[in-house]
């Protein structure tokens, strides 16, 4: 019989409890499990909660498991549902911010909602792909486009190849090669032939593949509106973005040239009693001049404007879309030169800093034996110096870019030649100041495998498919996108300007129309005087190739939309190896045959022949003439004929020399020594003033075109300061006689001794030597400003004994 039944609050169970002799027995109502001693409960009970307890914990950790399932498949479908929903409102982003910079960009997107996730994007860890994460609003993409118009500009991202070399070594097949056109023998260059490439920025990465497509819109540098478009679009990326790639800072081109900063203009302008409107009085402090044709003085008004309203009146939101996604190109302005000697006089119109140079040469030329060994050379150390004296930073002296090409590779295959023909160019230019600059073929075929030439060779026979080309391409790329001014920002207000301007179709404007287009395009608001800011425009972009201006005496009222149409190609119809080169103007003026026999046989060009030649260019004709006497590529022949004849010295005959057949004894002997700054104060420090023709021979640099340039100076002295005939003038290609009223004197060059030797023949020569001096410095001023010249004479003192001329030998006295 149970005496009790306990329910043993501190048990987990209920047990009844008998008596049995004397002893309690306890039984578990759960499970009638007889306990003597349930300390702990039912023994029984709890081994079959334990063996329960797994199943039941496992049964719940599948539920959950489903449940998690569930939960992760309706999260995705909503992210699935909201990616959908934001493709229909907007394409995927993905770009690749190649511009911006972290000041700017910190400054400039005040997206007042979203500035917090744009600051964290900011200091993400950099990646080149950007991708979307949802779609901004309206409000938002108008904000974005209204920040990068305020912005400070965008960098043109824009620079030239100068392809130059020797004449017929494969330049404009080369050209061909890398635009992806196939091989045509064409005819030889006359002047310079442009061509405008678009390369896929991606290609700006030396590893990465190249796609160069020539440009047919006419365009030479991108519009203000796509420059807005791009910047609105890198905004909006940011905005959107998790990973942003922010390169280094840029510098305005305006901050550059001007030496203050947007925030320091500001700031004077602050301090300084400014209108609100500048109006016609401010142009009367400007020389007025006529416009073209009709009289009358040009006035107009400019207002400072906000720059959104001058360049852009609305955010083209399509085109935003359009530069969304896409990779930026770098835009290349491909010059192919002339490489006759009768060009080498237009070279310092457009060889400058902000360009590659491409020295080509024919590898034929360079193997041993070859008869045109010691020329090629020749020139190949012409051009290296040309481009050391043209394309030198003065203020950091750093150089242009340089790439030496060898063509004809299908002719000349075997790397062996190509590493023959790379020590040998080592060897004969390694002490050159340039040649540390040159850009090595580090990947080139060589016997022993792979190695490093100082060129790369190549075949233009097959274009494209040729390697090398490609990798001649990313060596342009590779260097273009380490030059400083392809990064400086332009002011969206040029852009549109530049715009305007190219819309022309005029070749040239005055300087008045100039400034009223640059006006209409908003300019003048960045705390600077109209006039100084298109002066700074004009030149950075004459400096870029974009157009042609020069602040200076007759020509400060005109610029020159278009070099290549306006100058160089008439240029060139005047100034040709006319033997090989052929085109209907030079055909239709072959009809005149007295006219073209004394331009061919005695370098005077009639007016007639010129009307002829210049047929396209009748309505500039006028600027044409200026342009050409300015730079000493005709020379007014002053007259009883009333000034309708011109002399060209690029085309005046060739030897016999002049001094033979001249009568007047030589009394003093002079020598014009060229060089470089430093070569030049070498050869001082050799021998304390004393230098050997040798060492001048060897290491000096007479510039081909520097003669004629000189020439002109000295036809021009004597007809219109000492009333002196041209037909009292003896002239060759590379000699005149002539005088400074009774002053006498020849002056020739001696190419092989890189001197022009200057012969005075009258016993007090000062005043010959002070005009001299006087002249060549005009001349070298003009055409390289970085050559240095000084006038020597032999250890005789240059005494002509017996009225003849001692032989150039030995030391001179510098």
């Amino acid at each position: 019989m149970p005496c009790c039944v306990s329910p043993l609050i501190s048990l987990p169970h209920t047990f009844l409890v008998y008596f049995v002799d004397s002893l309690h027995v306890w039984i578990c109502l759960d499970c009638f499990f007889i306990c003597w001693v349930p300390q702990y409960g039912c023994r029984q009970c709890k081994q079959r909660q334990e063996q329960k307890e797994p199943a039941v914990a496992a049964l719940a950790a599948k539920k959950k498991e489903e449940g998690n399932v569930a939960a992760e498949a309706l999260k995705q479908q909503q992210l699935a549902a909201a990616k959908a929903k934001a493709a229909a409102a907007a394409a995927k982003l993905t770009v690749e911010v190649d511009s911006a910079h972290r000041k700017t960009l910190e400054d400039q997107v005040q997206l007042s909602e979203k500035q917090g996730p744009v600051r964290e994007t900011l200091d993400a860890k950099p990646s080149s792909n950007v991708t979307a994460l949802g779609v901004l609003s309206e409000d938002e993409l108008n904000a974005a486009w209204t920040a990068a118009l305020e912005s400070t500009g965008r960098p043109l991202n824009s620079s030239r190849v100068n392809v130059v070399g020797q004449g017929r070594v494969g330049k404009t097949a080369f050209v061909r090669a890398l635009t992806n056109q196939i091989f045509v023998d064409t005819e030889s260059t006359m002047g310079v032939s442009q061509s405008l490439l678009e390369v896929d920025k991606v290609a700006l990465d030396a590893h990465g593949d190249t796609a160069w497509s020539t440009v047919t819109d006419g365009s030479t540098a991108m519009s203000a509106q796509e420059a807005l478009a791009r910047r609105a679009a890198e905004l909006c990326a940011l905005k959107l973005s998790v990973n942003v790639s922010v390169p280094a800072a840029s510098t305005s081109i305006v901050e550059m040239l001007s030496g203050e900063t947007y925030e320091q203009r500001q700031h004077r302008a602050a301090e300084e009693e400014g209108a609100q409107e500048i109006t016609a009085h401010t142009c009367n402090d400007m020389k007025k001049m006529n416009t073209a044709g009709s009289g009358a003085e040009t006035e107009f008004v400019v207002k400072k404007v906000a720059a959104k309203e001058g360049v852009a009146k609305k955010m083209d939101m399509e085109l935003v879309r359009s530069k969304v996604g896409k990779a930026e190109a770098l835009r290349l302005s491909l010059w192919d030169f002339g490489g006759q000697d009768k060009f080498y006089v237009l070279h310092h119109l457009y060889l400058n800093r902000y360009c590659v140079y491409v020295v080509m040469f024919n590898m034929e030329w360079l193997l041993p034996g070859a008869p045109e060994y010691d020329e090629c050379l020749a020139y190949l150390y012409f051009w290296l110096c040309s481009i050391w004296m043209h394309a030198v930073d003065l203020k950091d002296g750093t150089l242009a870019p340089i790439l030496l090409v060898g063509s004809h590779k299908d002719k000349v295959w075997r790397p062996e030649d190509h590493e023959a023909i790379s020590k040998l160019l080592d060897d004969r230019f390694q002490c050159h100041s340039v040649w540390s600059q040159v850009m090595r073929f580090k990947e080139a075929q060589v016997k022993a495998g792979r190695g490093t030439l100082w060129f790369f060779p190549v075949d233009n026979t097959i274009g494209h498919k040729d390697p090398v080309i490609v990798k001649v391409q990313q060596g342009i790329l590779e260097r273009v996108g380490n030059e400083k001014y392809v990064k400086l920002e332009v002011p969206f207000t040029w852009l549109s300007a530049l715009e305007v301007l190219q819309k022309e179709t005029a070749s040239c404007l005055h300087i008045d129309r100039v400034l009223e287009i640059c006006a209409e395009s908003s300019m003048g608001g960045l705390q600077i005087a109209l006039r100084d800011e298109v002066g700074m425009m004009l030149n950075f972009f004459n400096e870029m190739g974009l157009l042609m201006y020069h602040n200076s005496k007759g020509l400060s009222h005109l610029v020159v939309l278009n070099p290549a149409k306006f100058l160089v190609e008439p240029a060139s119809c005047v100034i040709c190896q006319h033997d090989i080169h052929e085109n209907e103007a030079l055909l239709a003026a072959r009809t005149e045959q007295p006219g073209m026999y004394k331009l061919l046989r005695r370098g005077i060009l009639e007016r007639g022949i010129l009307d002829v030649l210049w047929r396209e260019y009748a309505d500039s004709q006028k600027e044409l003439e200026l342009l050409l006497t300015l730079y000493q590529l005709i020379v007014p022949i002053v007259d009883e004929e009333g000034g309708h004849r011109f002399l060209v010295p690029a085309l005046l005959p060739g030897k016999p020399a002049i001094d033979a057949d001249n009568e007047t004894p030589a009394r003093l002997v002079a020598y014009f020594v060229f060089g470089p700054a430093d070569m030049m104060k070498n050869l001082r420090s050799k021998s304390q003033g004393y230098v050997s023709v040798e060492d001048i021979k060897r290491e000096g640099f007479l510039p081909i075109g520097l003669f004629p340039s000189m020439l002109g100076k000295i036809v021009e002295e004597c007809q219109c300061v000492h009333g002196m005939s041209i037909n009292d003038m003896q002239m060759t290609i590379g000699c005149i006689s002539a005088a400074f009223g009774r002053h006498t004197f020849t002056l020739q060059e001696v190419r092989e001794s890189n001197v022009m030797q200057l012969i005075i023949r009258v016993d007090t020569p000062l005043l010959v030597v002070e005009r001299m001096l006087a002249l060549m410095q005009v001349a070298v001023a003009k055409m390289m400003p970085s050559l240095h010249f000084v006038l020597a004479v032999d250890q005789d003192g240059g005494i002509c004994k017996d009225g003849l001329v001692p032989t150039f030998k030995g030391h001179l006295v510098l």
